[in-house]
């Protein structure tokens, strides 16, 4: 598991796109909405695609990675597309 940067959270709080260093990757999250927020550090596998766990503060979040992108605004819109903005 490697440290990652939230970078965007969708309005409803389910889809988030965390910076990490093989750049962004698209979370949507399973239970737990709105308890991250822009600028959290998290860890987790963030190559991987599928159902995952993430740790915020040591506490565990189940989480559906949906995508790997290279580019911020590719990420930020699929979020806004599956997220609802």
């Amino acid at each position: 598991m490697t440290i990652g940067v939230v970078v965007f959270v969708s309005r409803n709080g389910g889809m988030v796109v965390v910076q990490h260093d093989q750049g962004f990757t698209l979370l949507e999250l399973l239970g737990g909405e709105g308890e991250i927020e822009r600028g959290d550090r998290l860890r987790g596998r963030w190559m991987s695609l599928g159902g995952e766990s993430i740790l915020k503060d040591g506490y565990a979040y189940d989480v559906f990675v949906q995508n790997i992108y290279g580019q911020i605004n590719a990420a930020v819109l699929a979020a806004r597309q599956m997220g609802g903005g």
